[in-house]
């Protein structure tokens, strides 16, 4: 049984697909490939209170259980941000085919959707890189449905990577959906295939309303259900309901003999509500799916029923923290059971993380909401049938509001590191971040985690200006505590010589910050911020030791911070020409050593060697670096013929000079 279900984002996706965007009455097929987001930021509540899971679940289902199974019709499903935490290794890569395009397997697609837990990232412009091999083999028209309800969080270029699969042959039909969406997401998402924004569970069944263009697959079928009690048949005492979880309407069954109870319903998810006169509360079972091609019979076993006895410990736990629930009397036997945490005021349908049950009795681990409220923990058991059943919950417990503090300087040097102490519950994945002063939830920059323990070692960006620490939940992303903090300019200075002979070794005194990883440079004046060649941290101390290019002309030294590559201080210089000068016999026996006077800057790593006549620059054979003196020794080639003696630049190889000798 799923963990997480995607929300109400989930329900748009999938529903859209039987939008005009599938008018597969036509021969042709069509590839339908769901891009699903499964980010963390999926367990908020919607605008009306409900929770976007359960609304997207129910919706899902309904919208998967009125698909007609049309060999033209193949549907595929894409998830991504479900394995990995965001800030974890691999979260940029989480993306996963976990429902091929090839034809259309109902059961699959809905136990796929179900299983789907949000808790990563959100690598929308990977996983539409991913999208193009999907469809590698799709023939006919090929529809992409995106869901978000956020925007690219790994760096991506959305634009781009819809551009290639718009120019990769297919008939494509982009279709991208946000659910609640900032002005800022959904700007980045203009021009790019339609798009759509819901706000509501009722603006999404509006936007459905919009854009469906098919005729229904049946108006309805029939359906029966059979009660029985102590495994008899039950005619009395009993009235069945099956409820539309989207639009509320119910629908009551009619009493027949034997037991049956029979209606007509539309293709879709409902929950059975069972009034049992021998039951305190209605039973609920929710995930039942009326479709086109089933028998679309109903079993259920009315009081007595299996009690599971299920303990929490604690019992007042910090919001957002882990409590261990223990069960004991499940039925026995190879089961998919689960147990699930959820508010205790809420229907059965409902449930927030949850966990396996294995065997008997047992122990699990559940995950509290970061919003502090009344919670159960109850046993759901798998049916046969479908869906599942509450038949044990815990007594109701509270969870407690988390508090945090920080200890924080007032000031920070631009690109510095700092410590700041915290208090807090630690939680799994709880973290503290510095962001730009007023910067919406979620946001972050330097994090570290709290399980590093306090303090906490962060760094400041290298703009200037108002930021805040925030200690923020690793489950929903909320900020616990803040506290204001001034990122200052930092400067720095540089001296060295206005010229540099090419290919020489020089030095650099500097001032600055010395943050971890800045560093000096050389570059050609007037490169692009981040450009480097020969480069030293200032951690190495002052001066610093550069080499200077071999190529003469105008240059830079560059202080520039580690952590955004932005340039402190420059000041130019000019690399000057050096020249070489060599004398060598005219000609040598085969394999004889001799000896070449030489002149020249003797750089660090400068050689003289002998090569072919026009060799390719950087060629050598026998050589000797010009810091062992003047003369060199060289040994001649084997192989009679033409060659040259070089005098060659340690930096880029390059030939300061050159002399023709045979070797006979």
């Amino acid at each position: 049984m799923p963990k997480w279900i995607r929300s109400a984002a989930f329900v748009t996706t999938m529903l859209l697909i039987h939008t005009g965007a599938l008018a597969w009455a036509q021969a042709d097929s069509t590839h339908v490939l769901l891009v699903l987001d499964a980010s963390g930021s999926m367990f908020n509540k919607l605008a009306d209170g409900q929770y976007r899971i359960t609304a997207a679940k129910d919706a899902v289902a309904g919208f998967v259980s009125r698909l007609p199974a049309a060999p033209e019709l193949h549907v595929g499903l894409r998830v991504y941000g479900a394995r990995v935490a965001a800030r974890d290794d691999g979260a940029c890569e989480d993306s996963e085919l976990v429902v091929p395009v090839d034809g259309f397997d109902r059961d699959r697609l809905l136990g796929a959707v179900r299983g789907t837990q949000a808790k990563g990232a959100t690598p929308i412009a990977y996983s539409l890189e991913l999208a193009l091999d999907d469809l590698r083999d799709a023939d006919g028209r090929a529809i992409v449905v995106l869901v978000t309800d956020g925007i690219e969080s790994c760096g991506g270029d959305v634009r781009a990577a819809v551009e290639r699969l718009a120019s990769a042959g297919f008939d494509l039909d982009l279709r991208i959906i946000g659910f609640d969406l900032d002005d800022l997401a959904i700007r980045s998402f203009e021009g790019l295939g339609t798009f759509e924004n819901a706000r509501s569970v009722e603006e999404l069944a509006a936007a459905l309303g919009r854009a469906v263009d098919v005729a229904p697959v049946a108006a309805e079928l029939a359906v029966t259900v059979t009660l029985t009690r102590r495994g008899e048949s039950v005619s009395d005492g009993a009235t069945v309901d099956f409820v539309d979880p989207v639009s509320g309407d119910a629908t009551r069954f009619t009493a027949g003999a034997d037991g049956e109870f029979v209606a007509a319903l539309p293709p879709g998810s409902y929950r059975a509500e069972l009034a049992d006169a021998f039951a305190a509360t209605p039973l609920v079972v929710s995930g039942l799916a009326v479709a086109p091609e089933a028998d679309n019979a109903f079993a259920f076993e009315l009081e007595p029923e299996t009690e599971v006895t299920v303990a929490v410990e604690p019992l007042d736990p910090v919001a957002g923290s882990i409590v261990v629930a223990r069960f004991d009397g499940a039925p026995a036997g190879e089961r998919r059971d689960w147990l699930a945490v959820a508010p205790a005021d809420t229907g059965d349908e409902v449930y927030l993380d949850w966990d396996y049950a294995s065997g008997t009795s047992g122990a699990v681990e559940l995950r509290v909401p970061d919003e502090p409220g009344t919670l159960e923990v109850r046993y759901h058991l798998v049916l046969p049938e479908g869906g599942s059943r509450v038949i044990g919950r815990s007594p109701a417990f509270v969870s407690r509001a988390a508090t945090a503090s920080l200890e924080a300087p007032a000031e920070v040097g631009a690109g510095g590191q700092f410590a700041i102490g915290w208090s807090g519950p630690d939680n799994d994945r709880d973290y503290l971040t510095i962001v730009p002063a007023g910067a919406r939830e979620g946001s972050y920059e330097s994090y570290q985690y709290t399980r590093d323990g306090s303090p906490v070692t962060l760094t400041a960006p290298d703009e200037p200006g108002a930021y805040e620490v925030r200690y923020v939940t690793g489950q929903g992303g909320n900020t616990l505590a803040s506290s204001p903090v001034t990122v200052i300019a930092v400067g720095a200075s540089l001296a060295v010589s206005p010229e540099i002979p090419a290919g020489s070794e020089f030095t650099v005194e500097w001032t600055g910050p010395d943050n971890d990883r800045d560093y000096l440079t050389i570059v050609e004046a007037g490169a692009r911020e981040g450009a480097y060649t020969s480069y030293q941290y200032t951690r190495d101390g002052s001066p610093a030791t550069l080499s200077a290019p071999a190529e003469p002309g105008d240059y830079e030294i560059r202080y520039v911070t580690g952590r955004e590559e932005n340039t402190l201080a420059s000041v130019p210089v000019a690399v000057t020409a050096v020249s070489a000068t060599l004398a060598a016999p005219d000609s040598v026996g085969a394999g004889e050593r001799f000896e070449v006077a030489w002149e020249g800057p003797d750089n660090p790593r400068d050689y003289v060697t002998i090569v072919a006549a026009g060799a390719r620059e950087g060629a050598y054979t026998s050589y000797q670096y010009t810091r062992d003196g003047s003369p060199a020794t060289l040994s001649a080639p084997a192989e009679p013929g033409d060659y040259e003696i070089r005098y060659v630049m340690g930096v880029g190889d390059g030939t300061l000079a050159s002399v023709t000798i045979t070797v006979r």
